[in-house]
């Protein structure tokens, strides 16, 4: 029974390679997901199902989970046995009945616009070839907003001849190109000049070269350097990720103006509302700087006393 379920969890897995063209990392998700679930059903068959076993396992995503991963897990399962539907292995989702658990519209995480100049100016204190690598990582992540797997995995033939643009490849085989502003470009100018001495791995296409499997810089080393930079300008680890980095390009464009749809492109978002997350941030915001400076506010008071 238990092999059973491994072979069907490996048929879908291959089905989201072949005909979903999701990325790796999301095919890596589902893989965790579903082998959490085979773990709890035990030596039942995934087509045996019945109604205590899948109870089971929503308790055990209840207490162990918080309410956003949750979801996300049972919506990998849900779309499991859909997959089992279409093949003809069952009639009936047994997951049909369970619902979702309500997520609040957490907002990201963002450095201020001091703070972000801060961290990438300490970079520039090093000018060895690690040093000005995370320098134009900053720099690229800052200026663009995209994500820090389209960042890490980069390769040289997605550089325009003149540095002015990049070409991104997004999750589902999707392409878009993001132009690049003149101190990046020469940022990119001088690290590609000092890589062509530096790096020794022969004809490596990435942008940022790495022994690791990969190929090129991954998204965890990324994340640890950047802790590490933190720590340098005292500033709180917690407060800074690639995500974060991300999530202040988004809102401070947001603040000078910019149309949310210039944002949406640059991000990557397919949905435009995915990308109204920053239009709650700036409300938020103004909302607190209303109730701290308004002038009305002594008006409210007093007439709150009368």
């Amino acid at each position: 029974m238990i092999q059973e379920s491994k072979n069907l969890v490996e048929k879908y897995l291959e089905y989201l390679v072949a005909h979903k063209n999701l990325s790796r990392n999301t095919c890596e998700s589902y893989k965790i997901d579903l082998k959490g679930f085979l773990k709890i059903v035990g030596n039942l068959s995934v087509l045996d199902l019945e109604d205590k076993n899948v109870q089971l396992y929503i308790r055990h995503l209840s207490k162990s989970f918080s309410a956003k991963t949750h979801c996300r897990k049972l919506s990998s399962i849900k779309s499991f046995f859909n997959f089992l539907i279409d093949k003809g292995f069952i009639e009936k989702n047994p997951f049909d009945n369970c619902d979702f658990p309500k997520v609040g519209n957490l907002l990201p995480k963002i450095l201020s616009e001091e703070e972000v100049e801060i961290l990438i100016n300490k970079t520039y204190d090093d000018i060895s070839y690690k040093g000005q690598r995370l320098s134009l990582l900053l720099e690229i992540l800052y200026a663009t907003g995209i994500r820090v797997s389209e960042l890490v995995s980069l390769k040289l033939g997605d550089i325009s001849e003149d540095y002015s643009s990049i070409l991104i490849r997004s999750k589902g085989r999707k392409q878009r190109m993001i132009p690049l502003i003149s101190k990046v470009a020469k940022v990119m100018e001088n690290y590609l000049n000092i890589r062509k001495e530096k790096v020794l791995v022969n004809e490596n296409e990435f942008l940022f070269p790495s022994t690791s499997k990969s190929g090129h810089i991954t998204r965890n080393r990324f994340f640890q350097i950047l802790k590490t930079l933190a720590l340098k300008i005292s500033l709180d680890p917690k407060k800074i990720s690639p995500h974060a980095i991300r999530h202040s390009f988004a809102s401070h464009l947001l603040q000078r103006g910019v149309d949310l749809r210039v944002i949406q492109e640059s991000l990557g978002h397919k949905d435009i509302s995915t990308t109204q997350i920053y239009t709650h941030i700036q409300t938020k915001k103004f909302k607190k700087i209303l109730e701290e400076s308004h002038s009305l506010k002594k008006e409210i008071t007093k007439f709150i006393k009368i």
